[in-house]
Protein backbone atom coordinates (compact mmCIF):
# COMPACT_ATOMS: atom_id res chain seq x y z
CA UNK A 1 0.00 0.00 0.00
CA UNK A 2 3.02 2.40 0.24
CA UNK A 3 3.84 2.15 -3.42
CA UNK A 4 0.18 3.28 -4.42
CA UNK A 5 0.73 5.99 -1.46
CA UNK A 6 3.95 7.34 -3.09
CA UNK A 7 2.48 6.80 -6.50
CA UNK A 8 -0.33 8.74 -5.86
CA UNK A 9 2.05 11.69 -4.16
CA UNK A 10 3.77 11.99 -7.22
CA UNK A 11 0.99 12.55 -9.29
CA UNK A 12 0.06 15.72 -7.16
CA UNK A 13 2.33 18.26 -8.44
CA UNK A 14 1.97 17.70 -12.17
CA UNK A 15 -2.13 17.24 -11.72
CA UNK A 16 -1.40 20.88 -10.11
CA UNK A 17 0.49 22.76 -12.74
CA UNK A 18 -2.05 21.23 -15.04
CA UNK A 19 -5.03 22.57 -13.55
CA UNK A 20 -3.17 26.03 -13.14
CA UNK A 21 -2.76 25.77 -16.62
CA UNK A 22 -6.63 24.91 -17.13
CA UNK A 23 -8.05 27.72 -14.97
CA UNK A 24 -5.42 30.09 -16.60
CA UNK A 25 -6.96 29.27 -19.56
CA UNK A 26 -10.59 29.42 -18.85
CA UNK A 27 -9.55 33.00 -17.15
CA UNK A 28 -7.82 34.10 -20.55
CA UNK A 29 -10.88 32.80 -22.74
CA UNK A 30 -13.16 34.38 -20.33
CA UNK A 31 -11.40 37.72 -20.71
CA UNK A 32 -11.10 37.55 -24.38
CA UNK A 33 -14.66 36.96 -24.98
CA UNK A 34 -15.71 40.04 -23.17
CA UNK A 35 -13.05 42.20 -24.88
CA UNK A 36 -15.01 41.41 -28.05
CA UNK A 37 -18.15 41.25 -26.57
CA UNK A 38 -18.70 37.61 -27.40
CA UNK A 39 -19.60 35.97 -23.99
CA UNK A 40 -21.93 32.64 -24.93
CA UNK A 41 -22.51 30.18 -22.08
CA UNK A 42 -22.76 27.47 -24.85
CA UNK A 43 -18.88 28.09 -25.67
CA UNK A 44 -18.33 28.12 -22.03
CA UNK A 45 -19.81 24.88 -21.50
CA UNK A 46 -18.17 23.35 -24.33
CA UNK A 47 -14.43 24.47 -22.97
CA UNK A 48 -15.11 22.95 -19.57
CA UNK A 49 -16.19 19.84 -21.42
CA UNK A 50 -12.66 19.98 -23.03
CA UNK A 51 -11.58 20.21 -20.18
CA UNK A 52 -13.30 17.56 -18.29
CA UNK A 53 -12.00 15.64 -21.06
CA UNK A 54 -8.44 16.13 -19.99
CA UNK A 55 -9.34 15.35 -16.29
CA UNK A 56 -10.93 11.79 -17.76
CA UNK A 57 -7.36 11.36 -19.36
CA UNK A 58 -5.36 12.27 -16.62
CA UNK A 59 -7.79 9.62 -14.37
CA UNK A 60 -7.08 6.97 -17.54
CA UNK A 61 -3.49 7.40 -17.23
CA UNK A 62 -3.55 7.53 -13.15
CA UNK A 63 -5.76 3.88 -13.90
CA UNK A 64 -3.10 2.58 -15.74
CA UNK A 65 -0.26 3.36 -13.43
CA UNK A 66 -1.85 1.99 -11.06
CA UNK A 67 -3.06 -1.11 -12.59
CA UNK A 68 0.40 -1.89 -13.63
CA UNK A 69 1.93 -1.57 -10.15
CA UNK A 70 -0.85 -4.16 -8.88
CA UNK A 71 -0.50 -6.37 -11.53
CA UNK A 72 3.37 -6.35 -11.42
CA UNK A 73 3.39 -7.35 -7.61
CA UNK A 74 1.31 -10.29 -9.04
CA UNK A 75 3.66 -11.37 -11.87
CA UNK A 76 6.52 -10.64 -9.00
CA UNK A 77 5.01 -13.18 -6.69
CA UNK A 78 3.63 -15.73 -9.26
CA UNK A 79 7.13 -15.94 -10.58
CA UNK A 80 6.12 -15.28 -14.23
CA UNK A 81 8.42 -13.37 -15.88
CA UNK A 82 6.49 -10.84 -17.61
CA UNK A 83 5.24 -7.28 -16.30
CA UNK A 84 3.74 -4.13 -17.90
CA UNK A 85 6.08 -1.54 -18.28
CA UNK A 86 5.62 0.99 -15.27
CA UNK A 87 5.58 4.11 -17.32
CA UNK A 88 5.04 7.78 -15.92
CA UNK A 89 1.48 8.12 -17.77
CA UNK A 90 -0.22 10.80 -15.60
CA UNK A 91 3.15 12.94 -16.17
CA UNK A 92 3.27 12.45 -19.72
CA UNK A 93 -0.60 13.36 -19.66
CA UNK A 94 -0.08 16.51 -17.32
CA UNK A 95 2.95 17.52 -19.87
CA UNK A 96 0.45 17.38 -23.04
CA UNK A 97 -2.53 18.92 -21.02
CA UNK A 98 0.31 21.87 -20.33
CA UNK A 99 1.40 22.53 -23.92
CA UNK A 100 -2.28 22.27 -24.91
CA UNK A 101 -3.40 25.32 -22.29
CA UNK A 102 0.10 27.35 -22.96
CA UNK A 103 -0.71 27.45 -26.84
CA UNK A 104 -4.33 28.33 -26.02
CA UNK A 105 -3.74 30.81 -23.44
CA UNK A 106 -1.39 32.39 -25.49
CA UNK A 107 -4.55 32.44 -28.48
CA UNK A 108 -6.45 34.16 -25.80
CA UNK A 109 -4.03 36.67 -25.15
CA UNK A 110 -3.79 37.89 -28.55
CA UNK A 111 -7.48 38.37 -28.20
CA UNK A 112 -7.16 40.34 -25.21
CA UNK A 113 -3.57 42.31 -26.78
CA UNK A 114 -3.14 42.05 -30.46
CA UNK A 115 0.26 43.63 -30.70
CA UNK A 116 1.22 40.51 -28.77
CA UNK A 117 0.86 38.90 -32.04
CA UNK A 118 4.36 40.11 -33.13
CA UNK A 119 6.16 38.59 -30.83
CA UNK A 120 8.48 36.41 -32.06
CA UNK A 121 6.91 33.13 -30.40
CA UNK A 122 3.60 34.16 -30.60
CA UNK A 123 4.41 34.31 -34.52
CA UNK A 124 4.71 30.69 -34.89
CA UNK A 125 0.49 30.34 -33.73
CA UNK A 126 -2.00 29.58 -36.63
CA UNK A 127 -4.65 31.99 -35.80
CA UNK A 128 -7.56 29.80 -34.68
CA UNK A 129 -11.16 30.82 -36.04
CA UNK A 130 -14.28 28.86 -34.36
CA UNK A 131 -16.61 30.38 -36.55
CA UNK A 132 -14.76 29.04 -40.02
CA UNK A 133 -16.06 25.59 -41.18
CA UNK A 134 -14.29 22.72 -40.48
CA UNK A 135 -12.09 21.03 -42.77
CA UNK A 136 -13.10 17.59 -44.15
CA UNK A 137 -11.91 15.25 -46.78
CA UNK A 138 -14.08 14.05 -49.27
CA UNK A 139 -13.58 11.84 -52.23
CA UNK A 140 -15.70 13.27 -55.35
CA UNK A 141 -15.41 10.14 -57.43
CA UNK A 142 -15.00 7.21 -55.64
CA UNK A 143 -14.44 4.84 -58.30
CA UNK A 144 -11.25 6.72 -59.60
CA UNK A 145 -9.63 5.67 -56.51
CA UNK A 146 -10.83 2.24 -56.48
CA UNK A 147 -7.51 1.18 -57.10
CA UNK A 148 -6.68 -3.05 -56.79
CA UNK A 149 -10.34 -3.23 -56.14
CA UNK A 150 -12.19 -5.82 -58.28
CA UNK A 151 -12.73 -4.78 -62.35
CA UNK A 152 -10.19 -1.63 -61.70
CA UNK A 153 -7.96 -1.48 -64.33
Amino acid sequence: MGELTEMVAAWGVPVLIATAAMVCDICTGFGGAVKKGEVASGKMREGLWHKAGFYGLIILAALYEVAAAFMNLDVASAGIGVSLPELPAVGAVCVYVLGTEIVSVCENLIVINPALADAPFMRTLVTHDPGSADMTVAVEDFEECAVGAEGSE
